[in-house]
């Protein structure tokens, strides 16, 4: 492979954007200077939140990767000489005019879906999709939980950044609990849609240890707000509070590598959508995934999905139920909003420790035998 065009549409949030920066840069990684990588992009709003040095211009290198706009290709498209592995990522339109020379000049053309836990992706992975097209080639690339899908993006990356987390736990402490941090206090980050966090707080007030909460993203601070104004707290400062035994800090957004370093450092994690669910599957602590919400409830068929290739792998045991049970409940709903959903928290902190060891197990497996990256260049390699 001499050059790689990574193709990226946002619509309104950052796994997108997340999944396609991870995914350039291990690339780049892995082929060093001996490939042209390009990402293009629809919008870089949500870039620039990701990585401050982006600029607000329609072509940039970063860390040896082209960045440019679709403008830019648009405007240009008359010298621009598409690359001869292109990556459409999660279904988005590639520009026709480039897809009329790259069905002249390129050799492949992956169609990078969403992640899923149905078992239907396996029968799909890998299938032609016929363009009839003279040289180009196009396959689905269908990421998923078992060793016959595309599998996860295990990035060496993060898993080199995790390994100096943990090796360096205190500094890391230090950097992001801040100065009310108490040893041996349980730690969460919280990440999610719209929610009320009611059933948690009732379940740490009942856990009998210090707690502190490290509130992130715009849609979990403003649920954390909405539950501030019915219970009584102690403000510490603009962003910091403390009710009984919970600590709760709203954190300022974090670039994605500094997001990493705080799912790695805690006890366990709340997430939202897909790109943060990989994370903190990665990291191998207990987690509780706020899935991409669909109408028709089409959500609960890749949480289903998820559970049962999550119970397969593993041996079947009360901490294992328990979290499923959890992921399940906390899915459940109709719309995102502050309405009581049917989850319980008091099991998930009172068998932690059973399904910390179901979370670290499953970790490992997915990074042994479910590695998209792994599992991407090899289907590359064969073009």
């Amino acid at each position: 492979m001499k050059s790689l065009d990574i193709f990226c549409e946002i619509i309104d949030n950052y796994g997108d954007i997340g999944v396609v920066y991870r995914l350039a840069k291990e690339m780049k990684k892995l082929y060093k200077d001996n490939i042209e990588i390009r990402v293009i992009l629809n919008r870089l709003d949500e870039f620039k939140k990701l990585n401050k040095r982006v600029e607000d211009i329609q072509c940039q290198e970063i860390d040896g990767i082209i960045y440019i706009t679709e403008e830019f290709l648009t405007k240009n498209i008359c010298t621009f000489s598409p690359a001869n592995v292109i990556i459409e990522a999660f279904g988005c339109n590639v520009f026709q005019g480039y897809l009329e020379k790259a069905k002249e000049e390129s050799s492949l053309l992956l169609n990078l879906e969403y992640l899923s836990g149905e078992k239907w992706i396996e029968d799909i992975h890998g299938m032609e999709s016929l363009m009839g097209a003279k040289k180009l080639k196009k396959f689905f690339f269908m990421p998923g939980f078992s060793e016959k899908s595309g599998g996860v993006m295990a990035d060496s990356l993060f898993l080199e950044r995790k390994h100096k987390v943990l090796k360096n736990k205190t500094e890391y402490k230090e950097k992001y609990f801040g100065n009310y941090y108490k040893e041996n206090m349980l730690v969460g980050s919280i990440f999610s849609y719209e929610k009320n966090f009611l059933p948690l707080i009732e379940a740490l007030l009942k856990n009998k240890k210090e707690n502190m909460l490290l509130v992130m993203g715009e849609k979990t601070k403003e649920s954390f707000q909405n539950l501030l104004k019915n219970i009584e707290v102690q403000k510490l400062s603009e962003d910091e509070y403390v009710y009984e035994n919970i600590h709760m800090k709203f954190m300022p957004f974090l670039e994605q590598e500094e997001y990493e370093e705080v799912i790695n450092i805690v006890d366990y994690n709340f997430v939202r959508g897909e790109d943060s669910f990989i994370r903190a599957l990665l990291t191998g602590k207990p987690f509780v995934w706020h899935i991409y919400l669909q109408e028709e409830l089409a959500h609960m068929d890749k949480i289903n999905g998820f559970i049962d290739r999550y119970r397969e792998t593993m041996n079947n045991s009360d901490g294992l139920n328990v979290h499923l049970k959890l992921l399940k409940d906390y899915n459940m709903r109709e719309s995102n909003s502050y309405e009581l959903g049917n989850e319980k928290f008091e099991d998930f902190f009172q068998y932690f420790n059973e399904i910390k060891s179901c979370t670290e197990e499953y970790s490992d497996y997915i990074i042994s035998h479910c590695n998209l990256i792994d599992k991407l260049n090899r289907f590359i390699l064969k073009y």
